[in-house]
């Protein structure tokens, strides 16, 4: 599928890279938190501790939001900041997008995906799912994951490939390590055990540390403008709009989607001040990207987002992981 609106993306890209303040364009990596319910508590994941209110996303902001970004993007991520199958109708979520023409893109634990929710899964038609599994041992996943159940997951999982098997049209399904201090000596571990299992992808992402929110074990490295700031709106259930996917916590309200049209808070002033700080590579200056340890984008990565769409991107930076590239 090519991408949705090439001349939209052209303008974001030369935006960035002539490193204009204002985008005259709308962001075409979407994210939409449609709940920041969570049934772990995870020491990588500045969640619980953020002090935002819980709760879930109607279905007339969302529907007001997809509304929105259908004329710009091919695929959104419906799970920011929480567990999306806590959502209460997490499937008419998936549904509103599918409506649109947009595809519809998961991140889960895992826990709770049990044969009765693996079938709806599958049958109300998820384009792709991630599984965080972050351990290949239950004593490293206990420490990682407090009041998690690794025999649970993996049995989830093992069920969820065997369900999808059987299926002529099925998600892109990804496993995904988050390799930090705690858990980078299983790496080799994790893909020896779900190597040729069924998922399309085995993705060892680094451990990033959220803007300084929590301890990657790595720090920042010499940085160019953030791409993000360019090409992405992260919006919370409620539809207040942060920074960028690394603010979790909401510590910066760029705008509430349920008062703003998200063309203009993708291009107000606290958006235009963050990235005025970007291109003078004043980073300190920002208490988010101060201690911000995401990498830097190479430049063809960032012509090739005007030619290659959401979905088909996500899969090219799972596949340069699978071989070691794009890691710290």
């Amino acid at each position: 599928m090519p991408p949705r609106n090439i001349s939209n993306r052209i303008k974001l890209v030369k935006a960035y890279l002539t490193r204009q303040e204002r985008l005259g364009a709308f962001p075409f990596e979407i994210a939409i938190g449609i709940t920041n319910r969570c049934n772990l508590n995870c020491g990588f994941c500045p969640r619980s501790s953020s002090g935002r209110p819980i709760g879930e996303i109607s279905a007339g902001l969302l529907d007001s939001l997809l509304d929105q970004v259908a004329p710009y993007v091919n695929a959104v991520d419906l799970s920011f900041d929480g567990e999306p199958f806590l959502h209460s109708r997490w499937a008419d979520c998936v549904e509103a997008c599918h409506r649109r023409r947009i595809q519809a893109t998961l991140q889960t634990n895992g826990l709770l995906v049990n044969d009765r929710l693996a079938r709806e899964i599958l049958d109300v038609g998820v384009d792709s799912i991630t599984f965080s599994i972050d351990a290949a041992t239950a004593d490293t996943y206990r420490l990682l994951k407090p009041g998690g159940d690794f025999q649970l997951l993996t049995a989830n999982v093992e069920n969820f490939l065997r369900l999808a098997r059987s299926r002529k049209k099925r998600p892109t399904i990804t496993l995904q390590f988050v390799r930090g201090p705690g858990n980078r000596h299983e790496v080799k571990a994790f893909l020896r055990q779900w190597d040729r299992r069924g998922a399309d992808f085995l993705r060892i992402k680094p451990m990033l540390n959220f803007g300084g929110s929590v301890d990657s074990g790595s720090a920042a490295e010499p940085r160019k403008p953030c791409i993000l700031l360019w090409t992405s709106l992260s919006i919370h259930w409620d539809g207040i709009v942060t920074l960028c996917c690394m603010d979790i916590e909401g510590r910066t309200v760029m705008g509430d989607a349920k008062k703003t049209p998200l063309m203009e808070i993708a291009d107000s002033e606290p958006f235009r001040q963050a990235r005025r700080l970007q291109f003078r590579g004043e980073y300190a200056k920002h208490p988010v990207c101060r201690n911000c340890d995401v990498p830097s984008v190479a430049w063809p990565f960032v012509i090739g987002s005007i030619f290659i769409d959401d979905m088909e991107r996500r899969q090219l930076i799972r596949f340069f992981q699978k071989f070691g590239f794009l890691q710290r």
